[in-house]
């Protein structure tokens, strides 16, 4: 019996001892991970208590035109901030920063509550003035917590002239974050034109430091422990755009409320201006703008967020015959010296009169070219027909995008027979619809940028590259980080063919009867071409395009003016405008 009460309890002792051994085993497991596993986690959990992380808000690249002259950089700016787990408790914090700051105690508490992370800085206001900057500095020994961020805002010191050129800047969304990580919240991105195309290169990278803070959480100073990152500033970029140039378009538009300049040196597709009215001011969407406000800008007629250069498809109008007549060249369907029939002041088509502009009488190809005879091209189309019309647009690339480094471009329209069957419920475009089309009217429609790129290839005999508006892009370091293609694109036109056209196109301002004679300049010879575009809408629409010098161009230009009347008359004048600013030719020396 003794020695059945022995074995009982050494083996409870046994147990007893075995089991502590187990439980000792699992504090030394939890001691070891605690201790080495997750040493650096811990470590970082106890760090937040004595230090703040400040993010350092990179310098945004500078843009400056051709000639170095800044067109958008970069001005102090100042925000204020709270650290959330550093005031959330902190009642005496909370009052005074309201009495200096006019925030009111719910709207400070309100938006620490609602903060992502408890550690993540929440701004309370952006855009300080200095005096508010001034006053709260002044009490910061006594605001554990709260902080004055000195950051970047973007400065566009031309404001409404470059707006759709450059763009704008504006806080990250939150749809862009989600399909980004390369962007945080409190970010700002380019958000429309070189600002938005080239932003990977502009924005640059932010930096950060630690702060040590007491148990209070003022400050103490840097953390030592922990290396910094300094802010990378963004590129440089030079752009090809005159910006004396483009200011000259805007003013020469004073008088009218809508419309486009493009210009282009044919010799390398560099765009010398790219302006677009009515625009917007862009430092006032930098800082902020309500969605009320928002909306009267981008919901409203004439929405002064399109751009007209790149996105505004017209009716080409008289432009589109220089179109026609290369076909007809090339097809065989007439020659230089081909007379039609006489130009009456309208034509008869099946049972609808289409009338011209004037009554011509007479006139050859070339003399139609120059005098802009409606009567001339409906017939021209005719002979032609659809199905070589189509063929011959689609071969000439004349619809499709340039390939202009600026997100905001589309492209122009030419209907198919498809369309026409489902439009208009016909299997095949009636001589009356081809002889619309003919004279750049109906469903046809060109940007102003798609036209300027077809008669740059015009003016340099067959070929343009791709126009572009970026120069260079430099790191601060003066190191270049990118440059242009220059994409060639050959004109599928004869060298007669373009011969004949540019001829004419030079004939259209210098000889009598021409259409463009208001954009004539002496001892300087310019060639091109008047488009009046009928428009369902309102008034006529004013085109005019040319290039100059006409042996060795430098530059190609088209102004397009919304509902003010006939291209010779209002648009030809800007056109010389612009060539003479942009060849440098004193007006006080024309007339000697």
């Amino acid at each position: 019996m003794n020695k059945s009460v022995s074995f009982t309890l050494k083996s409870r002792t046994r147990f007893l001892l075995h089991f502590i051994g187990v439980i000792f085993f699992i504090v030394l497991l939890r001691i070891f991970g605690l201790q080495i596993i997750r040493y650096t986690y811990y470590k970082k959990l106890a760090e937040k208590n004595i230090i703040k992380v400040v993010h350092l808000p990179q310098k945004r690249g500078e843009i400056l035109d051709r000639n170095g002259i800044v067109i958008a950089s970069s001005i102090p700016d100042y925000n204020l901030k709270v650290y959330p787990y550093l005031i959330n408790h902190n009642k005496e914090v909370i009052q005074l920063l309201s009495e200096i700051s006019f925030i009111s105690e719910n709207t400070i508490r309100k938006k620490v509550k609602n903060s992502k992370s408890f550690y993540y800085p929440v701004v309370l206001q952006k855009h300080l003035t200095v005096a508010e900057v001034a006053t709260i500095v002044e009490r910061i020994t006594d605001l554990p917590g709260v902080n004055v961020e000195r950051k970047p805002l973007r400065d566009y010191r031309f404001g409404v002239v470059a707006s759709h050129l450059i763009g704008f800047t504006g806080e990250v969304t939150e749809t862009e974050l989600k399909s980004r990580t390369d962007l945080k919240e409190g970010d700002f991105i380019g958000k429309s034109g070189l600002e938005k195309f080239y932003d990977s290169f502009i924005r640059g990278k932010p930096g950060f430091e630690y702060i040590e803070v007491d148990a209070k959480g003022r400050e103490i100073g840097l953390f030592e422990d922990l290396k910094a990152l300094e802010p990378e500033p963004g590129a440089n970029i030079q752009l090809t755009i005159d910006i004396l140039l483009q200011e000259l378009a805007d003013s020469l538009l004073a008088d009218y409320a809508s419309g486009s300049v493009v210009a282009i040196n044919p010799k390398n597709g560099e765009v010398l201006v790219l302006y677009s009215k009515p625009g917007f001011d862009p430092n006032i969407l930098t800082k902020g703008i309500s969605f009320e406000g928002l909306q009267n800008l981008v919901y409203t007629q004439n929405s002064s967020f399109w751009n007209r250069a790149t996105m505004s498809a017209y009716p080409p109008g008289s432009v589109f015959k220089i179109m026609i007549v290369a076909l007809a060249l090339e097809n065989g369907i007439i020659e230089p010296t081909t007379k039609l029939r006489t130009c009456l002041g309208s034509l008869r088509i099946g049972n609808r009169i289409f009338n011209c502009w004037k009554e011509h009488g007479s006139l050859n190809t070339h003399k139609a070219v120059v005098q802009s005879c409606d009567v001339f091209f409906y017939q021209v189309g005719m002979r032609l027909g659809f199905a070589e019309l189509e063929k011959g647009v689609r071969k000439l690339q004349l619809f499709e995008k340039t390939g202009i480094d600026i997100p905001e471009e589309r492209g122009g329209f030419f209907p198919n027979r498809e369309w026409y069957k489902k439009r208009s419920n016909v299997s095949f475009p009636t001589k009356g619809m081809v002889a619309n089309l003919s004279i750049g009217q109906g469903e046809v429609l060109m940007t102003p940028i798609e036209v300027c790129f077809f008669f740059s290839a015009i003016a340099n005999k067959g070929y343009s590259f791709t126009p572009h508006l970026v120069n260079v892009i430099q790191h601060v370091s003066g190191a270049t980080l990118f440059r242009p293609d220059r994409e060639k694109r050959t004109l599928q036109l004869s060298e007669q063919t373009i011969s004949f056209i540019r001829n004419a196109l030079l004939c259209v301002v210098n000889e009598r009867g021409g259409t463009g004679a208001l954009s004539k300049i002496e001892g300087c010879k310019i060639a091109g071409k008047t488009g009046t575009a009928e428009n369902p809408m309102g008034d006529d629409h004013a085109w005019f395009v040319a290039f100059a010098p006409f042996e060795e161009p430098e530059i190609c230009v088209v102004v397009m003016v919304e509902n003010a009347g006939h291209g010779g008359a209002v648009a030809a004048p800007i056109a010389r405008e612009i060539i003479k600013k942009a060849l440098n030719i004193n007006p006080y020396n024309e007339n000697e």
